[in-house]
């Protein structure tokens, strides 16, 4: 299952198939005479705003709202603890924007391009039908995952399209029986500039200075300043083929060609790094764009597509999920190859459409190689998607679950190279955190909260009216820290321990800082939120600042212990003994998780009520998923209970981090009840119990449903179906530890463990029939593999693949 297909072009945004290398994206319509294609670029965000200096919230007035909020805190006033933290609230996270709409007409010429502001999104262009979709006759759309092409044959209409990460730019390839082609560009940001010389036309985008989030509703959120200082995007057409004209209007680029061609896009930013402000002239990103298109202009387009293929085939081939039985493959043919019939099979289960579980994880490692390459920005809610100017949750890094996510899938389905650009935003954030942690909490370390952005944003968000169970939230950098972890335990590299040191380091130093002692010696902290829940206080008020939430525990716990580990197995406790054995003594004081007298997890030490029980975001399990300590029996009983507590329903999200916490309780049953809600089409709700309006499932090009549409769901079901198939977290190798039974037959091949291992299997009835284990170069020299009650310990000295079958459990060495 690598392709999606479709009868009918999309009629609105999340219909349309989604291309990108990394940086450079696209949504296409696949319309035959009148396409739409939807550009966006990692980099173009709004900001990067103004740093006051001195900041309006000073260190005396941080340090005495924390006061206030933990004295109000012990004396039972959660109410006033929250409105204390208000007064930490200064600012937000600027916004990632759309670029451009690219308009392609055939047979007549190019219509001018809108007037700015004039940009509409969604329902553009020929009239639908009653159910809003057009169904032209001999059509067909798709989008080809093996070589992350899109593609649209009509009657007279062929067109391929794909972004190239070796060449760095956008080809359209059109074929239309000769007709005229013509294409133009537009866009909701400011229009600098613009150029047309030859079969070439430019223009310079600019970004605006100031998004203001919806949630702050003001009348006038997409602000623009009259000097140049945000990103600035330049944008470049070149048309190959019969007679071309190009312009340049007031509004934006125009290209005509008489006849079959080939439309080259190349764009480049004024963006310099993360964390960092951007250059302030675009003339250089202007000569690197037309550069780009005339060196892909060269080369020609078939070699354009070849070697684009090749590099991306070698990040994508490197992992794949077959599900069901083959001897019924023939007869499912005409299901599997069109996608709105295979989200139809699976109305009742997936387990009718077992294809369509395997084409969704194929489906999300191709969207995290194309949303997240080194040297690009980290992969935010949209991935790499969007046509709005004030997207939802402004389609930031949100570090709350959403960021992590998004990586989760990175190590164990082996795409490490696409996790680089988050590495970047942590060291970019250990920075920028170093100001907000020292003015805020006193502390030597790094702090970042609930969301950030390109330019690194680590205060905590809002205006002064906001929510604390969402602004107030000072571990961001303690839980993106266990993604630099995860690349050591994954590879046993060497390099990156000590890349990421100081990272970690900086990390545990403001854990260390924030923690503080209670009367029993233990430590906790205080104030204390659990994204982004509430509860209810013995008086009957809502709240949700307390002390000592188990997540802060739970990440605290994790950072300290991984921090040891990563000292002592890679040399490092000399360069910083001190805050080793800070850590070390600081572990023996953190308390156990408690348990109510319900038998469920707390939220926090000491609050049993919940002003939602059914709350979508599970923050107090994160020591079940995904930190690497297994719990005990006890724990695990009660985080079982209380995901049942919690219920299934839930978001996109929500619903892939319950299906993995499942996963680790070994649970396959309720795996099988949630990946039911993941797969099913999309419904608007009304609010209602049990899950609100917060309903997840898939818009008919697959993207899931917060909704709307939130990468993180994608992404974070590939990462939860690997740990139904392995899990190395607890320091032996398991095999199909969760397989739920719709997931009867099938295979994988190319995932990786803890330890530098890579792991195929092949399972049939639901049982597993052979195992290959490769170690990598620097991968462990023995493994304990287990697969329900039988073990063994497997010798991997040679360096080459051991094979394990299971009519017996032997192993062989393969050739």
């Amino acid at each position: 299952m690598h392709r999606l297909a479709f009868a009918s072009p999309a009629a609105e945004w999340v219909e349309a198939l989604p291309i990108g290398n990394g940086r450079l994206g696209a949504m296409v319509y696949g319309r035959e005479e009148h396409e739409l294609i939807w550009l966006s670029e990692g980099s173009v965000w709004s900001g990067p705003g103004r740093r006051p200096d001195p900041h309006p919230v000073s260190a005396e007035t941080a340090r005495a709202a924390i006061s206030a909020s933990r004295a109000a805190i012990a004396a039972g006033d959660y109410v006033a603890a929250e409105d204390s933290l208000r007064l930490l609230q200064h600012s937000y996270p600027q916004s990632f924007q759309p670029l451009a709409r690219l308009r392609r007409t055939i047979g007549a010429p190019a219509p001018e391009p809108s007037p700015q502001g004039d940009v509409v999104p969604e329902r553009d262009g020929p009239a639908m039908l009653d159910d809003g979709i057009q169904r032209p006759a001999g059509y067909a759309r798709g989008l080809d995952l093996r070589a992350a092409v899109a593609w649209t044959r009509g009657s007279g209409v062929d067109q391929r399209t794909f972004v190239s990460d070796p060449h760095q730019v956008l080809v359209i390839e059109v074929s239309a029986s000769q007709r005229p082609v013509s294409f133009v560009l537009d866009s909701p940001l400011h229009l600098e500039h613009a150029e047309a010389d030859g079969p070439e036309a430019w223009a310079v985008l600019r970004a605006p200075d100031d998004v203001v989030p919806a949630y702050q509703r003001v009348p006038d959120p997409v602000r623009w300043a009259e000097e140049r200082r945000g990103v600035q995007a330049a944008v470049v057409l070149r048309a190959l083929g019969g007679s071309v004209r190009t312009r340049s209007t007031s509004a934006g680029l125009a290209v005509e060609v008489d006849g079959d061609t080939t439309l080259i896009v190349a764009v480049q930013t004024t963006f310099t790094e993360l964390g960092r402000d951007p250059e302030p002239d675009a003339a250089g990103a202007v000569a690197r764009a037309r550069g780009l298109c005339q060196t892909a202009a060269g080369i020609g387009v078939g070699r354009l597509h070849d070697e684009h293929a090749a590099a991306h085939f070698e990040l994508y081939d490197r992992a794949e999920l077959r599900l069901g039985n083959s001897d019924a493959a023939r007869e499912r043919e005409a299901i599997v190859a069109d996608t709105d019939a295979l989200v139809d099979a699976a109305a009742k289960g997936f387990a009718d459409a077992p294809e369509l579980v395997a084409l969704l994880f194929n489906y999300g490692r191709y969207l995290l190689i194309s949303s997240s390459r080194a040297g690009g920005t980290p992969a935010n809610l949209q991935g790499l998607w969007n046509q709005q100017m004030q997207p939802p949750w402004s389609s930031n890094f949100t570090m709350n679950i959403n960021l992590e996510m998004n990586y989760w899938l990175a190590e164990t389905t082996g795409l490490a190279e696409c996790a680089e650009p988050l590495f970047d935003l942590v060291a970019a954030l250990s920075e920028r955190g170093r100001e907000p942690a020292a003015r805020i909490y006193g502390s030597s370390g790094w702090v970042s909260h609930h969301a950030s952005d390109i330019w690194a944003f680590a205060d905590p968000m809002g205006d002064g009216t906001h929510d604390p169970a969402w602004a107030f939230w000072p571990f961001a950098g303690v839980w993106l820290s266990s993604h630099l972890v995860d690349r050591i335990t994954f590879t046993h590299d060497d390099a990156a321990a000590r890349r990421f040191w100081p990272m970690l380091t900086g990390a545990a130093r403001f854990v260390l800082d924030w923690l503080e002692p209670r009367a029993d010696g233990s430590l906790g902290t205080s104030p204390s939120t659990s994204p982004e829940n509430r509860f209810v206080a013995p008086d009957g008020a809502v709240s949700s600042v307390a002390a000592d939430s188990t997540m802060d525990l739970e990440l605290s716990r994790n950072l300290l212990r991984s921090l040891l580990r990563a000292a002592d197995d890679y040399g490092l406790r000399s360069e910083s003994e001190d805050l080793c054995a800070e850590a070390e003594a600081a572990l023996t004081r953190l308390p156990e998780i408690g348990i109510d007298s319900d038998g469920l997890l707390r939220e926090w030490a000491h609050l049993d009520e919940m002003h939602d029980p059914h709350h979508r975001h599970i923050a107090h399990l994160v020591g079940l998923h995904p930190t690497n300590a297994p719990p005990t029996p006890r724990t695990a009983e009660a985080a079982s209970r209380s995901l049942d507590a919690r219920g299934d329903e839930g978001t996109g999200w929500s619903l892939a981090w319950k299906m993995a916490m499942r996963a680790r309780l070994h649970e396959p049953q309720a795996v099988g009840r949630l990946l039911d809600l993941l797969v099913r089409r999309n419904i608007e709700v009304e609010p209602a119990p049990g899950g609100g309006r917060w309903r997840g499932g898939l818009y008919r090009n697959l993207f899931s449903a917060h909704p709307p549409f939130q990468i993180d769901g994608n992404l974070g079901l590939v990462a939860s179906l690997v740990e139904c198939l392995v899990q190395s977290h607890a320091g032996y190798l398991e095999l199909l530890p969760a397989l739920p039974s719709g997931l009867r037959d099938g295979e994988v091949r190319g995932l990786r463990a803890r330890g530098g291992l890579v792991v195929d299997l092949r399972w049939s009835a639901g049982a597993l029939t052979e195992a290959t284990i490769t170690p990598l170069p620097e991968g462990a020299k023995s493994v304990r593999v287990v697969h329900g009650s039988r073990e063994r310990v497997l010798d991997l000295t040679t360096g080459r693949p051991a094979r394990l079958t299971f009519t017996g459990i032997s192993q062989e060495h393969a050739s």
